[in-house]
């Protein structure tokens, strides 16, 4: 009995749709990696101002680097790095295997918002 169930179970996970899409997958990601998420200082269109400072009794905002033309080997190195080698830039411990996820999602959603 325990290998005809072990079977259907293989067959049927053959045909089975994915729970989530890839494109979901990575959104996910982007959104909440490890509980501190990439849009919450990226923004969802890969730059926004994280807040201001005073400089010279002027209010100047801190305007978080793009992300949307980082090169995939530049990318890699920057989430792969320990806390003590970053400044601000939070340490994720994403596999190799996520950090491409997110590199997609950001290179296609550049894509897409650059065709409309």
């Amino acid at each position: 009995m325990k290998i005809i169930l072990f079977l259907f179970f293989i067959v049927y996970s053959a045909w089975a749709e994915d729970f989530i899409s890839p494109k979901e997958y990575q959104e996910s990601l982007y959104k909440n990696p490890r509980g501190i998420s990439c849009a919450k200082c990226h923004g969802d269109g890969g730059q926004q101002i994280l807040g201001y400072y005073t400089k010279n009794g002027e209010k100047t905002p801190f305007i978080v680097p793009s992300i949307k033309n980082t090169p995939y080997k530049h990318f890699r190195e920057i989430l792969s790095q320990p806390q003590e080698a970053k400044s601000i830039m939070p340490t994720y411990s994403l596999t190799e295997d996520e950090i491409k996820s997110l590199y997609d999602y950001i290179t296609n959603n550049k894509r897409s918002k650059n065709e409309k």
